[in-house]
């Protein structure tokens, strides 16, 4: 049976593509979701494990999600459980990640920003 060559090359490429992709983006799960009091948006916490675990912060506003926010790798041992966490406070305008028992990050969606240390530190 014959095959066209530019059939064999198509193939071939789509394979090393979608191996690509599957390297360029790691496994992930997700342990929280949440939606904002007012229902206009969606959070995601998700476990991001690549060379050692972080966490990732995805948001949906419209019909598509977007990351807002990585997290530096942990600690080496999975088992322990970090306390993590996302709220929103009651206004549906920052959504704050807490991890061993204290605020690490936020964002404020009427600035389009990261909440900087010391609003942070005003939330706890």
């Amino acid at each position: 049976m014959w095959v066209p060559r530019w059939a064999v090359l198509g193939v071939a490429a789509l394979l090393l593509f979608l191996l690509g992709l599957r390297i360029w983006v790691p496994p992930s799960w997700v342990v929280q979701q949440l939606d904002a009091p007012d229902g206009r948006r969606s959070a995601r916490l998700l476990r991001t494990r690549y060379v050692k675990d972080s966490f990732t912060i995805r948001v949906r506003e419209t019909k598509f999600w977007r990351t807002v926010y990585y997290s530096d790798p942990l600690p080496d041992d999975l088992r322990v459980d970090l306390g993590e966490r996302l709220f929103w406070t009651g206004d549906s305008s920052r959504l704050l990640f807490r991890m061993k028992n204290r605020v690490v990050w936020g964002y404020d969606f009427q600035q389009h920003r990261p909440l900087t240390e010391t609003e942070i530190g005003r939330t706890q």
